[in-house]
């Protein structure tokens, strides 16, 4: 059981459920936040924004 007391501030009532989300949120993502192939694809646009730019002068 668990009570809300705000935003983003909970308070677990069983013990074996507050170690099991602790433990949760202690451990590292399994996937980064960003994917690789967002990385890719915002590197090369982010590129041909600058290399257009530098075309137009601007």
């Amino acid at each position: 059981m668990a009570t809300l007391l705000e935003e983003g501030v909970c308070v677990i009532k069983d013990e074996k459920t507050a170690k099991w989300v602790l433990e949760e949120l202690t451990k590292p993502s399994k996937e980064p936040f960003i994917s690789e192939n967002v990385r890719v694809r915002t590197r090369k646009a982010l590129k041909e924004g600058i290399e257009w730019a530098e075309k137009m002068q601007l």
